[in-house]
């Protein structure tokens, strides 16, 4: 009886410890919106923010990075590095420019409400280029989401006016852009560990926009940054990306990216209190309403299912 205790102590254990980093993980890349919204109201510009970011963020990532490849035992292929590239790329050159143009265009809270609807577009890629099985549970779990987004997006007109088609857009195709990082990571970060692949996948991704934007300062010179807009552009740096980016990848490692996305259902709450304490964003009934609807769409559709014949939870 102990040894089969143990096992399954363990994997309590370390399930536990995935769902707290996706939970705090989730908080505090929730914030991000919040402090991009601050950074604009002190005259930075969606480039220069990103430069800032990146360049405060590459230091860490690359002390880690070496740290965590010099305690390998096994390297993992050059394939395996370039892939690890490629994605960070994309998640953090790509979807990130995408998500700080949008944020330019509408709030806070509808930034965090539509980049927590990804494992929805995960199940329709699925369907229409892997074709996977799209169930009654999926085809609820979609129609709640998305009617949650759609909610707070026509509240959003109302108050934005068509801007708000393009910032929604523009974070939409974001989101979609994680999707693709979020689902596809999974094994690669199962050949280099969770800690090697973010910082080999963050550093990438900096060294490639930081190259770009040196050129494109030796043409055009940015304006001038105050205190107060550094002192920001750290906190999204160090608060909002590389803590939190090691704790989701850790915990899609530990618990997969299913159960991660349904946890992550704190950062449109985090993300809602945060916007209405600090920027002063209205919040009435459509943000409740959608914010029920697209959390409970994503929580069924991440959710464990319950396999009968054994009597245990698959994630």
């Amino acid at each position: 009886m102990t040894t089969e205790a143990l096992p399954a102590d363990h994997e309590a254990r370390n399930r536990a410890i995935g769902v707290g980093l996706a939970a705090l993980g989730a908080g505090l890349f929730s914030l991000k919106g919040v402090v991009i919204k601050l950074a604009f109201a002190e005259g930075i510009g969606v480039s220069q923010l990103l430069t800032l970011r990146m360049a405060f963020s590459l230091p860490v990532y690359l002390a880690v990075g070496v740290y965590a490849w010099m305690r390998l035992k096994k390297q993992p292929s050059l394939r395996t590095y370039a892939l690890a590239a490629g994605l960070g790329i994309m998640s953090y050159c790509v979807s990130s420019w995408l998500n700080f143009e949008g944020l330019k265009y509408v709030s806070a809270q509808l930034e965090r409400l539509i980049l927590y609807i990804y494992p929805t577009m995960v199940a329709a890629l699925s369907f229409f280029f892997l074709k996977d099985k799209l169930t009654r549970r999926h085809i609820v779990a979609l129609v709640l989401a998305y009617a949650g987004v759609a909610i707070l997006f026509g509240a959003e007109i109302d108050h934005q006016g068509p801007n708000a088609w393009l910032g929604g857009g523009l974070i939409f195709a974001g989101a979609l852009i994680y999707a693709v990082y979020v689902t596809a990571s999974k094994p690669i970060i199962t050949r280099m560990g969770s800690t090697l692949f973010t910082a080999f996948g963050m550093s990438a991704a900096s060294i490639v926009f930081l190259t770009q934007s040196g050129i494109d300062m030796a043409f055009h010179s940015p304006p001038p940054v105050t205190a107060n807009g550094y002192w920001l552009a750290l906190t999204l740096a160090m608060v909002c990306t590389v803590i939190p980016s090691f704790m989701i990848a850790e915990a899609i490692s530990r618990i997969g990216p299913g159960p991660m996305s349904a946890v992550g259902g704190i950062g449109p709450v985090v993300a809602a209190w945060a916007a209405v304490m600090i920027l002063h964003e209205p919040f009435g009934w459509p943000h409740v309403a959608s914010m029920v609807l697209t959390i409970a769409g994503v929580w069924l559709l991440a959710k464990p299912k319950i396999t009968r014949t054994a009597g245990a939870r698959t994630w």
